[in-house]
């Protein structure tokens, strides 16, 4: 429960927070186009709008104009750094809009940008809160943002930044989209190739020819069917799930295709692993495939599951402002669709922090996407109150 200290302490911070700047910091950031390969403009924005004479800004490329931004508010050494955590990268749905998806507009409580709900709403209220507490007195332990380059299919921003300073104790929060529930699990992703090559032959001469389109359109329907092997988990029911994304193929409309290229990706479980996974794409696509053609199978990339903390002081602090905020609990919650997200929280725990998923929003991935305007205020509040917490006894 909110204790009243605790009640005090968030009441001083919340009195800072602006929500007409929560939103003046949303559409900044949505205003800035960031599709994979392409972060360095948004970086550079961030590390702007964490600019403040109490804060260590730290902006390092991973690759050449990809980089990482680090900004850590100092804590008082009283419990260990809490990290927000984010991605820059963000892709969208670029036709079908209404007006342009770079110029963010609020209507009816909403606002509609590209990218707001993957997840730039969530960035923004990170960067908010943070601005709040370094405006203040030093948090009780540092106050970490991670605003990290290429979350889309492995996580390599938050690899590189977790590998190169860490940290390896405390809280971490990414803000991915959850409607404001508590997610505490989620699976990983196996993306794969499978290219099928057969031989061409014209029309004329068709029975000359080795179809690698009717190959794979074989392989396609047995591994739409297929129940890949796996031990179940008691936090991921629904997983795993697999879909074909993707079949490509031929020449042109007189020809025996003589390849052809299929992509997919599978939601996994613990227990799944990409060698295993690998060898289990092949034995289907061989089984089904035919004698007069040659398979090969290549991992695209593959993202750990992540298995969160779903009791203690985090979820504790998150739960009391969500409550006093919203006069509701705070929704504890492991089901679909976030189980089958990818998030980077799977890196954060693995580095060894209590790590949940907390963000505004739901993810819409179409035309004219949204946010409620609110529920990005309420993140940047819930987020500042937990970095004001003390959230663990004194470190020794």
């Amino acid at each position: 429960m909110v204790t009243a200290a605790s009640a005090t302490s968030a009441q001083k911070v919340w009195s800072r927070l602006d929500p007409d700047g929560v939103l003046d910091i949303a559409r900044a950031i949505c205003s800035v186009p960031s599709p994979l390969g392409e972060e360095g403009p948004l970086a550079d924005l961030i590390a702007e709008l964490v600019d403040r004479r109490s804060v260590d800004v730290h902006v390092e490329n991973v690759v050449a104009g990809r980089p990482n931004v680090v900004a850590t508010v100092p804590g008082q050494g009283r419990r260990d750094p809490v990290v927000l955590q984010g991605h820059l990268d963000s892709g969208i749905v670029t036709d079908g809009w209404s007006h342009d998806p770079y110029e963010p507009r609020v209507a009816d409580g909403r606002l509609y940008a590209g990218g707001v709900s993957d997840m730039k709403a969530g960035l923004a209220a990170m960067v908010a809160a943070l601005q709040v507490v370094a405006d203040g007195e030093p948090p009780p332990g540092d106050l970490i943002l991670h605003a990290v380059m290429h979350h889309d299919g492995t996580g390599l921003g938050s690899k590189y930044v977790l590998a190169s300073e860490g940290p390896h104790a405390g809280f971490a929060i990414c803000g991915e989209p959850s409607g404001l529930a508590i997610h505490t699990a989620n699976g990983g992703a196996i993306k794969f190739e499978i290219a099928v090559t057969g031989r061409t032959a014209h029309i004329s001469r068709a029975t000359e020819g080795a179809d690698a389109l009717a190959a794979a359109a074989r392989i396609y329907g047995a591994l739409r069917e297929h129940p890949f092997r796996h031990e179940r988990h008691p936090r991921l029911p629904e997983l795993p799930m697999s879909v074909i994304g993707q079949l490509i193929s031929g020449r042109g409309p007189a020809t025996v295709p003589a390849d052809a290229v299929i992509r997919g990706d599978v939601r996994t479980v613990p227990s799944m692993r990409r060698a295993g996974v690998k060898r289990e794409l092949l034995e289907v696509a061989n089984a089904v495939a035919g004698p007069d053609v040659e398979v090969r199978v290549r991992i695209v990339s593959a993202h750990q599951p992540f298995l969160g903390v779903t009791e203690g002081a985090l979820i504790d602090a998150i739960g009391d402002a969500h409550r006093t905020l919203r006069n509701t609990p705070a929704r504890l919650t492991n089901e679909l669709p976030g189980q089958a997200f990818v998030t980077d929280a799977a890196d954060l725990a693995a580095a060894g922090l209590d790590t949940v998923v907390y963000g505004p929003g739901d993810w819409h991935f179409a035309p004219n996407e949204w946010v409620n305007t609110a529920d990005i205020v309420d993140a940047a509040r819930v987020y500042a109150y937990v970095a004001t917490d003390e959230l663990s006894p004194a470190v020794p």
